[in-house]
């Protein structure tokens, strides 16, 4: 199974459940948004176990084998034999015809390019997450200790909100807006011309806000979900659910101050005039604030604002719970679908002579499993011998690669022992090609399980001087051959 294969199988488990991952990420949505009583800080863990089942459900579609190619199989299949010995052809049966679905995604070259193009962007978001993180602490290190009024308030709403965390209150005049920093130290900076235009039950309110994400470790969650986009970032429903999930994080932070102050008006109007004041600020990765985007103000506003709302700060995780089994169908319905693409290689052509009088029909990898016994020479074994291989996990498909690697036939017990240690005909092959053709079973297994290979085999043959088995794996020790 190469990298190709890998890309492509991955690439092909997510286009397959993509529908599956909008109808999660969309039932989501509307269960938080139209359940009564649903509040923020329920529609934020419920983004995470949507981003998490979305994420989960490419793997139930991976493909375990590429699919071969209709107009390949019967090539790949055929062996010939001297003409003195020549086995009558079966009659030729009409192809079947060419299925449009599902679409046969090719392994090439463009994807290493889109291995490249992922990698690429995650770099990136990383070396972006990197350079925020350096940038807060040195941020943090230039900040001063806020005025001593100011400080008794913070310590005043630490001590009746029962945060845990040993957070410090810093004062800057290199920010626009007041930010929540962690991590193992957090702290709450606001910027230094925030005390001279904001009164007291204002700055009261921003406080608040960023005390709320040190309570709710807002820090470590979005630094995780910084990390998460890094990787998932171009999976077009994973990036729209994380995006919701920021939001619902600020909105969640809005109910907390509401919940502790007891009125919604006024907190909107800080918000309004916070925004005012720090329009056209820098924002900043890793940190969480009270001013965000003009997008989102409006609609934090109007929901802040809304008539009969009850705010509350705890998370309903029974909500959760019910909402993630209802996802879980989805799931579920989704491994069970139709596969729409798949990961398609064309199989290499060979054409092996085989010993004169001894030459098995060819086996068709598709057939029944009996059929393939007898196709390849072992018409004669005894039932428990029949179930031992099934038991093993051989199939026709295994049976047609060693029937066809020219190597002499194996007895049941050797087909289970290469089996079980993994060495694929095209070993068989290329220990016939480098001449050797009678060997033990036990040394073809030694020497694959100490690294030697195909290509191995095909570079010692060129050393010119017929070299053992064992110095070929003497060799591939010292690093001498590939």
């Amino acid at each position: 199974m190469g990298l190709k294969f890998v890309i492509g199988a991955a690439l092909a488990g997510v286009l397959n459940t993509l529908w599956v991952g909008l109808a999660i990420a969309a039932m989501a949505w509307a269960l938080g948004r139209f359940l009564p009583r649903t509040n923020a800080a329920t529609r934020h863990l419920l983004g995470w176990a949507a981003l998490v089942l979305v994420l989960l459900v490419p793997f139930a579609a991976l493909e375990r084998e590429p699919v071969r190619d209709a107009d390949s199989i019967s090539t790949a299949a055929t062996v010939e034999t001297p003409s003195a010995t020549a086995v009558p052809e079966a009659p030729a049966q009409p192809a079947p015809p060419r299925a449009i679905f599902p679409l046969q995604l090719h392994a090439g070259d463009w994807l290493a390019v889109a291995m490249a193009i992922w990698m690429v962007f995650g770099f990136l978001q990383l070396c972006r997450i990197a350079l925020s993180f350096l940038y807060l602490r040195k941020l943090k290190r230039g900040s001063h200790t806020a005025p001593d009024a100011l400080e008794e308030r913070f310590r005043y709403w630490v001590a009746a909100c029962d945060i845990r965390r040993p957070v410090r209150l810093l004062v800057s005049g290199r920010i626009a807006s007041p930010m929540a920093t962690g991590f193992r130290h957090p702290a709450v900076i606001v910027p230094s011309n925030l005390l001279a235009h904001f009164g007291e039950s204002e700055l009261d309110h921003v406080l608040l806000h960023e005390l709320a994400h040190v309570a709710r470790r807002d820090d470590w969650s979005n630094l995780f979900a910084r990390c998460l986009s890094a990787v998932v970032g171009l999976h077009p429903v994973a990036a729209w659910t994380l995006r919701q999930i920021a939001r619902e994080r600020e909105l969640a932070c809005d109910d907390w101050v509401v919940s502790r102050i007891g009125e919604a008006r006024p907190y909107a109007a800080s918000l309004a005039r916070l925004f005012e004041v720090c329009r056209g600020q820098r924002r900043v990765v890793l940190a969480t604030g009270m001013a965000g985007r003009a997008s989102q103000l409006g609609e934090r506003i109007e929901t802040l604002l809304a008539s009969g709302r009850q705010f509350s700060a705890r998370a309903s995780f029974i909500r959760v719970g019910i909402t993630t089994v209802a996802l879980l169908a989805l799931v579920a319905a989704g491994a069970q679908a139709p596969h729409w693409i798949a990961l398609a290689q064309s199989p290499t052509t060979t054409t092996t002579p085989t010993p004169a009088g001894d030459a098995p029909r060819p086996v068709n990898p598709h057939g029944s499993f009996l059929a393939a016994l007898v196709a390849a020479g072992y018409g004669n074994l005894s039932v428990d011998e029949i179930i031992a291989l099934k038991d093993h996990g051989i199939d026709a498909r295994f049976l047609a690669d060693f029937s066809q690697s020219g190597w002499e036939k194996m007895a049941a017990r050797e087909l289970i022992e290469m089996h079980d240690h993994g060495v694929p005909a095209e070993m068989l092959r290329a220990l016939r090609d480098a001449g050797f053709q009678h060997l033990e079973i036990d040394k073809v297994i030694g020497a694959y399980e100490q690294g030697v290979r195909p290509g191995t085999l095909k570079e010692a043959t060129q050393y010119g001087t017929h070299l053992t088995l064992s110095q070929i794996v003497k060799l591939k020790q010292a690093g001498v051959i590939q």
